[in-house]
Parts: C-alpha cells; structure tokens; sequence
C-alpha cells in the first residue's frame, strides 16, 4: 500500500510539474483564438488561413491567382489540441546559440507558427528538432521562452508533421441538408429533373410529366445525405487540368436565403479508375472514384413518392391469407390482446408489423396494364373493417421474368400492376396454418 502511495505521489508531482512548466512558456491556442498557422514540415510550407468563408489552406510558392483550398476544421481543431496537450516534459535551460544546430534546429523536423486572432497577442513560434538518444522525446523551442530548449513526448511528431493535403476538406460541397430549397439535375442532354421545396415537401417542376407531383421526401433526403457524405479522393489546387465538352452530370441546389445555388459537375468517364469533377467548393477540380460518381446520378423515377398501398389501419378488424398454390386459408380476429385465429385457437404475432411493411412497399420499376404467362398468382390478401365489409384486397404474383427478389402486386380492382419486393410473400405465408393432410389413397 505504501508502495503505491508514492507511485500515485510521484505521478501526481510529474504531472504537476510538467503542467507549472509548460505555463508560460507552451501555447494553448482554440479554433477561435487563432487567425492563421503557419507551418513547415516535410520540405513544405504552407498556411491554415481563416478567411470570410472559412478556414483554408494556402500553399506557399503557388501563383498569384491560384486559388486557396478548403480546410477541413476538425483536422486543424485536432493540430491545435495536439499542441496544446503536449507541453514540455522538462526545460534543459538555455543553450548558447552555437549550439542549438545540435539538437536539429538548424534544420528543424516541424516548425509552427500561430498567429493570434486578437490584436495586441504575441505570435508563436514552435520548433520541433532531432530525436534524443533514446528516441523517447524531441528536443523543442518556444518562442516564448527564447532560447531555453524543452523535451516533448516523441509521440506529437506523427499529429504535428502533416503534409498540406491532410488539411483539405474532401467534401464536395459544403452543404446542410435541412437548408435545400431547389434541385436541378441536369444531363448531357439537358435538364433530367428538378424539384422545388414547399414547406417541408419537395414537389417535382420537371419533367413536364411529373410536375406538381410530391417527390418522396426520404429518397430526397437519401441524395442529400450521401452527396454530403461522398469525399473526393484527391484535390487539384492549379486550375491546369479543366476538361474540354459538357459535363455528363451538374447538379445545382439553391439553399435557404441564398441568391446563387452550389454547383457540382461530373464529366464523362474515361478508362481510367477516376473521374474528373468540379464543384463551386472546389473550381479547380477534382478526382473521383467512378464508383462514388455512379452514385450521384440519380433518375427522376428514383426521386418520385412511389408508394403502392393507402389504407386506414385502426379501421381494420379482420383479415384473411389465400395461398393459391398451396392451397392454405388463413382467417385472423383482431382482439385488445393482438391478433387471433380462432379456428385453430392460437394467437398470430406479428400480423401488426407485417401490415405495416405493406404499406411500406415501393414500386421498383414502371407498372403494367396486364399481365401474361408465365406471371402466376401466389398469394391473396383480404383487409376487413369492423362490418366485416371488404376496404381493400391485395393480390401478388410470381413472374420469372422480374429480377429474383420481385413480384407484382395488384391493389384491389384497379388493373395495374407494380413491380415490389417479394419478401413480403414469404412473411405473410409465414402465418398460414400447415397445409391440410390428404386421406391415404387419393
């Protein structure tokens, strides 16, 4: 126990003194304390800028119209907090000036300089130099504290010594899904679809032939999300490598009380594994993986409300299952308790939630007028109110001619057929009682 005592003691006196040394002497700078960072590292110099629209990168050396790129804020707030967390373990004292080549700051590993946001704050300037022997710290210098040389935990070098590119923001586009208010989505050859937000719907304005009709609001908020989640595999900072004809995709979205909407454009794809984009985040462009491109290209058929069935549920009090080809009828009760099958005298678990995915169900591709063989009816099913009058009947159909996980359904009388999933046919058979036992001989 006593043992112990003092290794908590002589813990609690290192850290301690590690915190009284850094005072003074070592930065604890946030995101908004700070206006810009200058930093050299790996043969290269660059700046973290904050500007009016936001942090940026700015490379030293580029041409003067290059432009900056996007800075991925996160990334800088972790530099920040990398500093700011790995003070000085011991101050060696002042080192004469001839000799400080020695500990590497000749020819510094990493050099940081912070720039305060506040008028009248003193720069800092943080230099990190060579290895000890044992590799178990660095030799560094603060500004603060000129000429005195500090050990540091060897283990800030891999969060400090970045090249520029590990501060871009890879995002397309810097947007928040919630503030979209017009999509145009335009191909090559012209515009494919656009949408307009009322409220908190969407409503298509093209095509001419889905115009005025409700988009499906999760489909909406599906592009959006991915399109903000998508990153770029690698940024162009020279406006050097601009691809000649239209692009095969541009996407514009106005956002709430903004005048000019953000831009995306996709251009075609060639043989190799990237596609080239640009956007109003990026105008020099950038490089995709064709896969990430294919899934922006969304069809007007892809962003339509496509639901099949409406009906009041708290208006159903009975239903019946017809499995055509197996020859099995089931009949269920709704009671305060869930749903019964009397006839066989069991409770059926689950009904309530099947229900529910039907009226989930979504058309896959355009429905049909008419069907043909070798489409066969699989399964019927019967939705009674409480008078026991019939408020809808669904029927479903096998067609090996549809991919393997789809069947048609038919909703009621109307002669329409709509291509959906066909697990909803395996559930509902699910409930059915065992087929009835043949007497021998027939």
């Amino acid at each position: 126990m006593l043992v112990l005592l003092l290794a908590l003691a002589a813990a609690l006196f290192l850290t301690t003194q590690e915190q009284r040394l850094g005072s003074g002497v070592w930065p604890s700078h946030t995101l908004e304390s700070v206006q810009s960072i200058e930093i050299a590292a790996r043969g290269e110099r660059y700046a973290l800028v904050k500007e009016q629209g936001g942090w940026v990168v700015r490379s030293e050396g580029a041409e003067p119209d290059a432009l900056p790129t996007p800075a991925d804020k996160s990334r800088i707030e972790a530099l920040l907090a990398a500093i700011s967390h790995n003070r000085p373990a011991q101050n060696l004292g002042q080192v004469p000036a001839a000799e400080l080549a020695g500990y590497g700051f000749a020819e510094p590993a990493v050099r940081i300089l912070l720039r305060p946001a506040t008028p009248g704050l003193d720069e800092v300037l943080l230099t990190i130099g060579h290895e000890t022997p044992t590799g178990a710290a660095l030799y560094a210098q603060s500004s603060l504290a000129a000429g005195a040389v500090f050990l540091l935990d060897a283990s800030i070098l891999h969060q400090v010594d970045k090249p520029s590119e590990h501060y871009f923001d890879y995002r397309l586009l810097d947007l928040r899904t919630d503030d979209a208010q017009h999509l145009t989505v335009t191909g090559a050859s012209g515009i494919q679809w656009e949408l307009e937000r009322k409220d908190e719907t969407f409503y298509f304005l093209r095509p001419e032939s889905l115009k005025g009709s409700t988009v499906s609001s999760s489909e909406v908020r599906l592009f959006l999300h991915n399109l903000t989640a998508i990153c770029a595999d690698s940024i162009l900072t020279k406006n050097d490598r601009q691809p000649a004809g239209r692009p095969t995709l541009t996407l514009d979205i106005l956002l709430f009380k903004a005048t000019e909407p953000l831009r995306l454009e996709v251009f075609p794809q060639g043989e190799t594994e990237q596609v080239f984009g640009r956007s109003t985040r990026h105008p020099a462009g950038f490089l995709l993986e064709q896969e990430k491109a294919r899934s922006l290209f969304r069809l007007a058929f892809d962003m339509q409300w496509r639901g099949v069935i409406t009906y009041d549920s708290a208006r159903v009090q009975s239903a019946r299952i017809y499995s055509v080809m197996g020859n099995q009828t089931l009949v269920v009760e709704k009671t305060a308790s869930g749903w019964e099958d009397r006839e066989h005298g069991r409770a059926v678990a689950g009904l309530d939630l099947s229900l529910w995915r039907l009226k989930e169900l979504r058309f896959e591709a355009e429905p049909v007028t008419r069907l043909a063989y070798p489409a066969v009816q699989r399964l019927a099913l019967d939705l009674f109110a409480k008078d026991a009058s019939v408020l809808t009947t669904f029927t479903f159909y096998s067609d090996p001619r549809l991919p393997p996980d789809q069947c048609w359904l038919k909703v009621g009388t109307e002669e329409m057929f709509y291509p959906v999933g066909n697990q909803i046919i395996e559930e509902l058979q699910g409930y059915l009682p065992p087929r009835p036992v043949r007497p021998p001989g027939n």
